[in-house]
C-alpha cells in the first residue's frame, strides 16, 4: 500500500512540476526585413544567430515586404532562406500589413490571400505548410460581428488565427535604437538595446505573474517581436536570459496546445494587446491589469520627441 501512495504521489508531484514548468514560443512578425538586408550586404544577421541559437521560432511574412528593394529576386531567396529552416515555423500577415478594423473585410480578405502567394509556391515539397495567420497590428476587428467573419473566412482557408501573450514595444525602441546607431552615438545605441532586453524580462515576469494569479499556474507563453535591427542585436540576449531562468523554447504548435488558447475572448474591440488581457471578461479588471503592466515613460517620451522631430 506504501508503494502505491509513493508512486501515485510521485506522479502527481511530477505533473504539477511540468504543469508550473514556464515554456516560451519565439514568433518575429515582418520577415523579411529587405532593407536590412540591402544594408549588410545581402545578409539576415538576425538569421544567421537564430542558426546558431537553434531555438523553434515562428515567423510571420509580409510578401509585400519583397518589393520594398530593387532586388527581388534577392529578396525571395532571402525568404527561402528563412521558411526552409527546420527550427522555423511560417505565418502569414497579409502581403501589405493593412490593418482589418481600418480595411474591412473585403480589402483584408484580398490582402491576406495575397500574402500566402509566394510563400506557398516556396514551401512546395518541403513537407511544411502555412498553417498561421496573425493580424498585424493584431487589430482583429472593430466589433463581434467583423472578428467573426473574418475568424470564418480564415479558419475556412486552413489556418489557425494566432494570438500572443508578451511583447514589449520592440517597435518603439527599435526607432530609438536605430537614431542612435545612425547618429553614430554607439553608447546611446548599446544603452538602449539594453534598456530593451531588461524591459522584456520584466513583461515576461509580469505576464507570467498575472497568468499564475488569474489562472493558478504560468501559462504557455507566446513572445511577439519583430525583424529588425534590434533584435539582430539584442534578441539572443533575450533568448539567453529566458534560458537562465529557466524557460523551455517550444514551437508554436505546442504552445498552442496549452488548454488556455481554448479559452474565451471578451475583447470585441480593434486593439492589439496582450491575449491575457483578452481572456479577462471584466473590462475593469482588464484595464487594472493593464495599467500595472511594467513601462519606461523615459523611453516613451524620448519616443514621442523622436516623431515630434519627425
Amino acid at each position: 500500500m506504501k508503494k502505491w501512495t509513493f508512486l501515485i504521489a510521485f506522479v502527481l508531484i511530477s505533473w504539477i512540476c511540468s504543469a508550473q514548468q514556464r515554456s516560451v514560443s519565439i514568433t518575429i512578425d515582418d520577415v523579411p526585413n529587405v532593407h536590412l538586408f540591402k544594408a549588410d550586404g545581402n545578409r539576415s544577421k538576425l538569421l544567421e544567430k537564430l542558426d546558431s541559437i537553434h531555438v523553434p521560432v515562428a515567423i510571420f511574412i509580409n510578401e509585400g515586404n519583397l518589393k520594398q528593394t530593387d532586388a527581388a529576386a534577392k529578396n525571395k531567396d532571402l525568404l527561402k532562406s528563412w521558411i526552409l529552416k527546420d527550427y522555423i515555423t511560417v505565418g502569414n500577415h497579409t502581403f501589405s500589413h493593412s490593418n482589418y478594423g481600418d480595411a474591412g473585410f473585403d480589402a483584408f480578405k484580398k490582402d491576406a490571400l495575397q500574402g500566402e502567394v509566394i510563400t506557398k509556391d516556396l514551401l512546395k515539397g518541403s513537407g511544411k505548410k502555412l498553417d498561421y495567420f496573425r493580424f498585424p497590428f493584431n487589430g482583429m476587428g472593430k466589433d463581434s460581428m467583423e472578428q467573426a467573419k473574418m475568424k470564418d473566412f480564415l479558419v475556412s482557408k486552413g489556418y489557425v488565427i494566432t494570438p500572443f501573450t508578451v511583447e514589449s514595444e520592440d517597435w518603439l525602441y527599435t526607432q530609438l535604437y536605430e537614431k542612435a546607431f545612425q547618429d553614430g552615438n554607439k553608447e546611446l545605441a548599446d544603452s538602449i538595446g539594453k534598456l530593451y532586453v531588461k524591459m522584456t524580462i520584466k513583461v515576461f515576469d509580469y505576464f507570467d505573474s498575472l497568468s499564475t494569479k488569474l489562472h493558478g499556474r504560468p501559462v504557455a507563453q507566446i513572445y511577439l517581436c519583430h525583424d529588425n535591427l534590434l533584435n539582430t542585436n539584442y534578441l539572443p540576449q533575450i533568448i539567453q536570459q529566458l534560458k537562465a531562468k529557466d524557460y523551455k523554447f517550444a514551437d508554436l504548435a505546442e504552445t498552442m496546445s496549452d488548454p488556455i488558447y481554448k479559452s474565451k475572448d471578451y475583447y470585441k474591440g480593434n486593439e492589439g494587446f496582450s491575449w491575457i488581457y483578452r481572456w479577462i471578461a471584466d473590462p475593469a479588471k482588464r484595464r487594472a491589469a493593464m495599467k500595472a503592466e511594467p513601462s519606461s515613460p523615459e523611453v516613451q517620451k524620448a519616443y514621442e520627441d523622436l516623431n515630434k522631430a519627425k
